[in-house]
């Protein structure tokens, strides 16, 4: 049996106002992607190979699903015109639909369902036609049954209502609460109804109730309570003495310290209220409460004075390699300089730089890579206190910096606090961690991770 997987944009138009910057199709409902729902139950339903159809945008979905190899199933991709007929859909994908049975699930569906070995019975026993189907769509099976047999009384699965926020936000209670075997991802730990990813560090004196679950990546704050009845998603700080239950909170978001996000769904800057549908953007000071302001004139003077003293030790350190080292990268061609324009500290000016890259083929240009020679006509900057020597990744500025990211987290430097951490170093992770060490740095701890960074380089490019 195959899969057509058929959702127009039309059919989650109510969940995206919500969240913009999130495709539907792999919006998290409790801890997976919405559309690994549809492939779970596709495939316990006895497909073989899998087919998303969209008028929409397809491009997350692609890079999260891929060919469909990780559930051992083929997935594939098409497109279609937003007034397509289902007949018309058949129609354009004859040939994939050519050979077997034809499992057509329509609309945006959440599906219901309890006893995997009763559903697999019933797909096979079927007879063609409408299974399942509500306003939001159906569930359709073409073809002749692969064996006789007494079908169940009843229907193995049920269609979710699922077309509003509130919607949403109880069903993902309900899959943490009530429906753990079928929906809910493997945990790491071994306790019911608590589901902790990796990477998970849980400050001393916070507290989690159950029932949980916890992404990946995820830093508990000392004092904070998660739960019970909270989803947390990966890449998620949460601050210290701030409570987070009955709520989700999206990957990639902040809590800020000593708040109280009950019954509410956060996504980055973004608060919303199921029950009323309202949708609010949380300004800085609510998201990042204890980041220190620009009055702080002390502290920041303190802060440069200590990054001066790191940039002249590693430009002293690194002298010697550097005047031997780049002569010989430039006589192979191997070191090559270019002009680059980042955005500043400040909102509204620019920095330009001339920065190298080392082609690190060889032992030369590895070793000179190791030792971060590429970095360094840029401690020099940081000695004349334009960047810092830790902070974050410069973003150019033909890339667009968040608004919430540019106040809280932005500080361009030579190392990335990203880089002495061990999360997977992309964008969305390094802006987090980024974010969370602009609101509890000190003097010390940059010096620390800037050894830190620094060693990371030359171990990442020894093993």
């Amino acid at each position: 049996m195959k899969t057509l997987i058929v959702i127009r944009e039309k059919d989650y138009g109510w969940l995206s106002p919500f969240f913009p910057g999130v495709n539907p199709l792999v919006m998290p409902v409790c801890n997976k992607p919405f559309i690994e729902f549809l492939i779970d139950f596709s495939i316990l339903a006895g497909s073989s190979a899998i087919r998303i159809i969209s008028d929409g945008p397809l491009n997350e979905v692609e890079r999260y699903c891929e060919d469909g190899s990780r559930w051992g199933v083929d997935v594939s991709y098409a497109s279609i015109l937003g007034n397509d007929s289902i007949e018309t859909v058949i129609e354009k994908n004859r040939k994939y639909c050519a050979d077997q049975r034809l499992l057509i699930i329509s609309g945006y569906l959440f599906i219901r369902y309890e006893n995997r070995q009763e559903l697999r019975h019933c797909f096979a026993m079927a007879s063609g036609g409408t299974l399942a189907e509500n306003e939001r769509g159906s569930i359709v099976l073409a073809g002749t049954p692969e064996i006789t047999g007494q079908l169940p009384a009843a229907t193995p699965f049920s269609l979710v209502e699922f077309d509003s926020i509130d919607n949403y936000f109880r069903l993902s209670a309900e899959i943490l609460k009530e429906y753990p075997s079928p929906y809910v991802l493997p945990g790491y730990c071994n306790e019911p109804d608590c589901h902790i990813g990796r990477n998970v560090v849980i400050g001393k004196g916070a507290e989690i109730r159950k029932p949980v679950i916890i992404g990946n990546n995820v830093q508990i704050m000392k004092g904070a309570v998660v739960g019970p009845s909270a989803v947390v998603g990966s890449n998620v700080i949460i601050d210290r003495e701030s409570t987070v239950s009955r709520s989700i909170l999206l990957d990639n978001t902040y809590i800020g310290e000593q708040l109280e996000v009950v019954d509410r769904i956060a996504a980055g800057n973004i608060l919303v209220d199921p029950r009323s549908g309202v949708s609010i953007a949380m300004e800085d000071p609510h998201l990042l409460s204890s980041l220190p302001g620009s009055a702080h004139i002390g502290s920041g003077l303190f802060r440069y004075l200590f990054h001066a003293i790191v940039a002249l030790l590693l430009i002293l350190l690194l002298s010697l390699p550097y005047l031997m080292l780049v002569p010989l990268l430039k006589i192979q061609g191997k070191w090559k300089t270019g002009s680059f324009t980042f955005h500043d500290i400040r909102q509204g000016k620019n920095l330009r730089f001339v920065m190298p890259s080392i082609a690190d083929e060889g032992g030369i240009g590895s070793l000179a890579k190791a030792l971060s020679l590429d970095r360094f006509p840029m401690l020099f900057r940081a000695l004349a206190g334009t960047i810092a020597v830790i902070g974050s990744f410069p973003v150019e500025v033909s890339h667009r910096l968040e608004a919430g990211y540019a106040a809280t987290g932005y500080r361009p430097a030579v190392f990335s606090y990203a880089e002495a951490e061990d999360w997977p170093v992309n964008a969305e992770d390094s802006a987090i961690v980024e974010q969370f060490y602009a609101a509890h740095g000190s003097p010390v701890r940059d010096m620390v991770l800037t050894i830190k960074a620094f060693l990371n380089r030359i171990h990442s490019k020894v093993q």
